[in-house]
């Protein structure tokens, strides 16, 4: 009899490790997709929170200035504009000009109608884009925010 007790208690005991240890070699990898799953949701919020539109474009000389107003709910850290991507394009070629670079093509940005370190909904910005040619053509303009977040729009010179 003593015998079954002491087989029981070790199958007991066994099972409650193996139990642990199945438990502990599962959780991390709950925990774990589980906070990928919310880092794809919050940037997914970032994206659908986000909005811009080119509303004016100003070709002048070899210089085209573009304004660009937050029409999304999010306010987007200025600090962050230094990641944003502009491609301008036409039947002649492609450019895209490097953040406050050395040499052309180059853009930098103005905050038009705020104050701060955000663009905030409503705000405007004005890229002022240099080139070192602006042949005379159609031009598609795209703007890349730095969660891709995009806008387009032509002008010609």
């Amino acid at each position: 009899m003593s015998k079954e007790v002491i087989t029981s208690a070790i199958l007991v005991i066994v099972s409650v490790i193996a139990a642990v240890a199945f438990v502990n070699a599962i959780l991390p990898s709950v925990y774990g997709l589980s906070e990928s799953y919310s880092s794809v949701a919050q940037s997914m919020e970032d994206q659908f929170k986000t909005d811009i539109d080119i509303i004016f474009i100003y070709p002048d000389g070899n210089n085209v200035y573009v304004w660009i107003k937050n029409v999304g709910s999010s306010n987007i850290p200025l600090s962050q504009l230094q990641y944003c991507d502009i491609f301008i394009m036409s039947s002649s070629g492609y450019w895209n000009p490097g953040f406050e670079s050395e040499s052309n093509p180059s853009w930098d940005f103005t905050l038009e109608n705020g104050d701060g370190d955000t663009w905030d909904r409503g705000e405007t910005i004005k890229a002022s884009i240099a080139i070192d040619t602006l042949p005379a053509d159609i031009y598609k303009i795209t703007f890349f925010l730095y969660n891709g977040v995009s806008t387009s729009d032509t002008f010609s010179r």
